[in-house]
């Protein structure tokens, strides 16, 4: 048996402000729990300033094993974390996971204190590497792990294989948080701060967008209703869990397995609610769905339309039946619930008069919210290489703590840095000045008391901080 400790790196920006459990690293240490190992969680959002607190944490749980995990903008706070994890255990394994290590293995390797990277999904992997280690054996055979080989280069094992079967996964490790702690932080769904849980019913989305994360492939893998529904009765009676936020790929790809565990939820006695900050295809949806949807007592839901000019959904791959999205749109909110929209702007050749024509879609359709990103192109994506292709990559940031979601990093498109983020910046003050906008939100809102210092914190992190070039 190994004492593992997990830790989460985090944004240490405004970002910071949305705080969700770690639920990657969960259902990890449940997996390791599993194999007969003792684990912990820290996450370093919740002390993102405290690096004591972390030298803490490895003193008094002195693990044999740390294992770390970031998206990457996150990955200059997961170096830190593994610099910090070398000087006070000097001769502990660490390994790198989540979709930063995914997407850049081979600079979490020339990282002088990340030893392995464990490639998209863990559950299997990671156990099987803990076991190598804790025997003094080398893992350069093991599939979905990376390490240096003899003369420091990168060594990978075979590609790791999809985990097919969701049922046979233990649930995650809820007991490893303080799930009051993220109670006080804004959540993905942004209705305000509350005591819920993330809940992942499937994992992986067939269409190939070309900014889309490669973390658990393109073939769409399951859970069953019956399985959906014994974790939500497990959350609300061990922990008094209503409120879940529904984090998949794409939750309603199949529509009679999607109808089955909506029409579940709504039978349910003790009246659970249901968020999805995404997780839903916008023109996969239909009058029905919508209906299950508040039956079950939805309240959110994020849907992302991305571009709305034909050129460039053809250009991403997205290909949405706009008009399809546009009447969901009216249609969700016409049933009561609140709509987030996403938007994208400045894909590669994207010129101003697209990118207006998206901002038009936003704002003349009835929203409640909307944001407005820029396109950072992230290694692994296609975009990256289709940004490379065009512009060398050209002002995409070298350094991991300069991208954020926050604000432009890079202009890939057709047009000018004062094009771009002059026409973001009048995105958010066009959707957000509608008197009748703000109406709708405020009666729409589950948690309207919260909206007015949440909603300033979250306009002013969502304005673009880039400087234009003159």
């Amino acid at each position: 048996m190994a004492r593992i400790l997990l830790a989460k790196a985090r944004f240490t920006t405004f970002d910071q402000y949305t705080l969700v459990p770690p639920v990657g690293l969960m259902y990890l240490a449940a997996a390791l729990r599993r194999a007969g190992h003792q684990v912990r969680i820290h996450d370093s959002g919740c002390q993102w300033r405290d690096q004591d607190r972390f030298r803490a944490a490895l003193a008094a749980f002195r693990p044999d094993i740390v294992g770390l995990s970031a998206i990457t903008v996150e990955a200059h706070v997961m170096e830190k974390l593994a610099a910090t994890t070398r000087a006070a255990l000097p001769g502990v394994p660490i390994v790198a996971g989540g979709p930063h290590a995914t997407a850049y293995p081979e600079w979490c390797l020339r990282v002088p204190a990340i030893d392995y990277v464990v490639l998209g999904e863990g559950e299997q992997s990671l156990p099987a590497l803990v076991e190598v280690l804790i025997r003094g054996g080398r893992p350069d055979a093991l599939a979905g792990v990376a390490s240096r080989g003899p003369a420091g280069e990168p060594s990978f094992g075979p590609p790791p294989e999809p985990i097919c079967d969701l049922d046979a996964l233990a649930f995650p490790a809820w007991d490893l948080i303080e799930i009051d702690l993220y109670a006080q932080h804004r959540s993905m769904a942004a209705m305000g701060h509350r005591r819920y849980m993330p809940l992942v019913t499937s994992r992986g989305c067939p269409y190939r967008c070309i900014y889309c994360h490669q973390v658990h492939g393109k073939q769409f893998r399951a859970r069953s209703p019956m399985n959906v529904l014994a974790e939500l009765e497990e959350l609300h009676r061990c922990h008094g869990i209503r409120d879940f936020e529904v984090i998949d790929d794409i939750f309603n790809f199949d529509r009679p397995r999607m109808q089955e565990i909506l029409e579940r939820v709504a039978a349910l006695k003790w009246r659970p609610t249901l968020h999805f900050p995404n997780a839903l295809r916008a023109d996969l949806l239909d009058e029905a769905q919508l209906r299950w949807l508040r039956k079950a007592r939805t309240l959110y839901l994020s849907l992302a339309v991305d571009a709305a000019t034909a050129r460039l959904q053809h250009l991403i791959r997205r290909n949405l039946r706009l008009e399809v999205v546009r009447h969901n749109i009216q249609s969700a909110a016409r049933h009561g619930m609140f709509v987030n929209g996403f938007f994208m702007l400045g894909f590669p050749t994207e010129t101003a008069e697209e990118a207006r024509a998206t901002v038009e879609f936003a704002v003349r359709s009835p929203l409640h919210a909307a944001l407005f990103s820029i396109v950072t192109p992230f290694a692994g994506t296609e975009v990256y290489e289709m940004a490379r292709r065009l512009s060398g990559l050209r002002g995409i940031p070298r350094r991991f703590e300069e991208f954020t979601y926050s604000s432009g990093t890079a202009n890939v498109s057709a047009m000018t840095d004062q094009q771009l983020y002059g026409i973001q910046r009048e995105a958010y003050l066009r959707f957000y000045a509608d008197p009748r906008r703000v109406l709708r939100i405020l009666w729409t809102h589950p948690h309207r008391w919260q909206l007015f210092p949440d909603g300033l914190r979250a306009l002013v992190r969502m304005l673009p901080h880039k400087r234009w070039k003159t």
